[in-house]
This record gives structure tokens, C-alpha cells and sequence, in this order.
């Protein structure tokens, strides 16, 4: 029996998974809410939905950080049991994150960050106009 053709349907199979979880909301992820200046403002973690909704805000000017160490990502991997041979989901941290911020007054904002580079990535900043909702959604990118 020639071991290639389960190897590439199971690679193929994981690929497919990963594409498709793309965009995919993500539960879980810490996400800190700063002034600039002035520090931390208030803390929240994402719903089922990626959601993690801060409420309004007084005008001023935010930052944004996420916390990679709680950002899971649904994937793909094989398991073996007893002669048969099967694909489960687990949840490692996710390579890539999709950020979006609603509320901010310039409009939305959308940022991909790379889990991979978190030591180096800055705050995302922002004005708000102490009107609207600030609403940040995390999803997973492709």
C-alpha cells in the first residue's frame, strides 16, 4: 500500500480546515483597553462571537492591546486510534489574528496581527468621540 495517498488527502484535508476557519470568531482572547496618556483603562475577554465589547467611552485618544497567550484557533490535526486514523480539532495559538475596532471616529479599523511577531507589535491607537460603542472583534486571518 502506498503510504502517500492518506498523507496528502490528510494534508490536504488540515489545509482545507484552516482556509475555511478563517475569519473564524475568536473566543477567549484578552483584550486591554489604555488611554494615551494615562495608562490602562478596563479589560475584557472575547464572547463566543470574538466580541469584547466596551461600552462608551469619553473622548480621548485609546489604545488597544491583545493578549497572544489566550488567542486559540480551531485546526485541523490527525489523530490515530487503533488502526484507524482521523482528524480532531485542537486549539493552538492562532498564527494570525484579524483585529476590527468599531466605535472610533475615524470609522472602523481593521488590523491583522502576526502571533509570531507579538513582542514587536505596538498598540493599535485610536480616537473616540464619547458617543458611540467601542466594540472589538478578534476572528482568526488567513
Amino acid at each position: 500500500m502506498n503510504i502517500r495517498y492518506p498523507l496528502i488527502s490528510v494534508t490536504s484535508f488540515a489545509l482545507c480546515a484552516q482556509i475555511a476557519l478563517a475569519g473564524a470568531p475568536l473566543k477567549g482572547v484578552d483584550v486591554k483597553l489604555g488611554k494615551n496618556p494615562g495608562g490602562g483603562c478596563a479589560a475584557r475577554t472575547t464572547d463566543g462571537a470574538g466580541n469584547a465589547n466596551f461600552g462608551v467611552w469619553p473622548k480621548g485618544n485609546y489604545t488597544v492591546t491583545i493578549t497572544p497567550s489566550a488567542a486559540p484557533v480551531p485546526t485541523a490535526r490527525s489523530t490515530t486510534t487503533g488502526s484507524n486514523s482521523r482528524l480532531r480539532a485542537v486549539t493552538p495559538v492562532s498564527a494570525k489574528m484579524h483585529l476590527t475596532i468599531t466605535g472610533a471616529s475615524n470609522g472602523k479599523i481593521e488590523r491583522d496581527i502576526d502571533s509570531a511577531a507579538f513582542a514587536r507589535v505596538a498598540p493599535t491607537e485610536f480616537s473616540l468621540s464619547g458617543k458611540d460603542e467601542l466594540v472589538v472583534i478578534v476572528t482568526a486571518a488567513e
